[in-house]
């Protein structure tokens, strides 16, 4: 069998009743995580944006764009939710495949169950496949993919977004075959967007992309069925000689990468975040204060500098990925949270002055969850530390309450109380709900 043809048969074969336990709860917090986030950033300037263009160009009121108060179509509620979800930067990640694997599916999978009103169950499902899917594919994508400047998240997202569409449509297997052909035709999304706008647009696009490959492979929509593996096809265009399609299917439906996520503690690029755990660990334990600092050297891996290394950040959005900025936080503050990443916060004097004393060096021995933080003091003392499991990494998870708590904390300002304890309560018993437009009317 062919790449395609082994993808469409997992997606067309596998039901919920197929998932162990632990891959069912996962998905659920992947849902609490995913919407907690939208709603944090459902105020930015990218949403609102977005918003006035869909106002502007009208759309049939199908499903609901979360805390606006208003439906449009399902492709453009699947575009602003999932622009959105990604707009603060805190959704979950696949470290494997550099991928933020919600943000494109998720959106498009509650816009089309909204439309479908199909139960929770059917949602949980076509999403724990959307994910398989996207994050396999980026596997076999292999690391240069990314290296080469293509925004995985982007460029992968959309077959997610697909076949998790497509399993809620009950897509046969040769318009699977087409959905997915659609999704590899539109693939895009450059990093040299990253720290702008332009960057939570991508899992937007990749959410409306997916969701239309999936609608017009429905209505019979023609598109090569080996678009994925074929010559002149996605990976011989977007990959390398790293690229392997054996990776894209190899244990398929017995090992879920669902299980890998990262859940972000901290609402910047993932790869400062071990630096961040490191300048907290070490402020901890020797009680270090800003003006004691002389320098703060920070051990990398290569990934890191390459993805956030922007030395003199002027907004909250850049600061987000400027290892600089990040590694100079933890001293001043006790969270690294959204509302450490302002506008007003990145150009203040302090954090300035501090961040131009961080060095960074890369260390080709480090994998991407690594870091090794010294940090010298005036006195000439040295205090050094190594993280290699830093906080939401999978084999250091937060747990069910702190991911409750990074949800109210994110929805304080965009629902009122009563739905926030509702909205937590509907999520953990997703699989129980009839109809997915219950959760939207929460969330509206």
């Amino acid at each position: 069998m062919k790449t395609t043809e082994k993808l469409v048969s997992f997606v067309q074969e596998t039901s919920y009743k197929d998932f162990p336990r632990e891959v069912i709860h996962q998905a659920k917090r992947c849902f609490l995580d995913l919407i907690g986030v939208a709603l944090g950033g459902a105020r930015q300037p990218v949403v609102q944006i977005l918003i006035k263009i869909v106002k502007e160009t009208g759309g049939k009121p199908q499903a609901t764009v979360l805390s606006h108060g208003f439906k449009t179509s399902t492709l453009n509620a699947a575009l602003i939710n999932g622009a959105m979800a990604h707009a603060l930067d805190f959704d979950d990640t696949h470290i494997g495949s550099i991928i933020h694997p919600s943000a494109p599916v998720i959106p498009a999978v509650l816009a089309l169950g909204e439309r479908l009103k199909s139960t929770g169950k059917s949602a949980l499902e076509a999403f724990v496949i959307g994910y398989e899917v996207e994050t396999r594919i980026g596997l076999g994508l292999g690391r240069r993919h990314y290296d080469r400047g293509w925004h995985t998240t982007s460029t992968c997202g959309r077959f997610g977004a697909a076949v998790a569409a497509g399993k809620l449509l009950g897509l046969s297997s040769l318009q699977l075959s087409r959905a997915m052909g659609l999704a590899a035709t539109q693939a895009s999304g450059l990093r040299l967007a990253f720290g702008t706008m332009t960057k939570p647009f991508h899992p937007g696009k990749s959410a409306f992309d997916g969701l239309l490959s999936a609608l017009l492979a429905q209505k019979d929509f023609t598109c090569p069925p080996n678009m994925l593996e074929g010559p002149k096809g996605f990976a011989e265009a977007l990959g390398d000689d790293d690229t392997n399609l054996n990776r894209m299917a190899k244990d398929l439906g017995r090992k879920y990468e669902i299980l890998n996520n990262t859940f972000k503690p901290y609402a910047a690029c993932l790869l400062t975040h071990p630096t961040i755990d490191g300048v907290f660990e070490l402020k901890d334990r020797y009680h270090l204060k800003p003006d004691e600092i002389a320098e703060i050297s920070c051990e990398i891996a290569r990934f890191c500098l390459d993805a956030a290394g922007q030395q003199e950040p002027k907004t909250g959005l850049a600061g987000k990925f400027s290892i600089y900025y990040c590694a100079a936080l933890p001293l001043v503050e006790a969270t690294a949270g959204e509302d450490m990443f302002t506008d007003k916060k990145v150009q203040d004097p302090q954090m300035v002055a501090l961040r131009k004393k961080v060095k960074t060096r890369i260390n080709p021995a480090l994998k991407d969850t690594e870091a090794r933080v010294t940090i010298a003091t005036q006195d000439g003392k040295k205090y050094s530390a190594f993280i290699d499991k830093p906080k939401g990494d999978p084999r250091n998870p937060p747990t069910d309450s702190e991911l409750e708590h990074k949800f109210r904390s994110l929805s304080v300002n965009a629902l009122p109380q009563r739905n926030i304890d509702a909205v937590i309560e509907s999520v953990w018993n997703l699989d129980k709900i009839k109809n997915v437009g219950s959760l939207m009317k929460l969330v509206s």
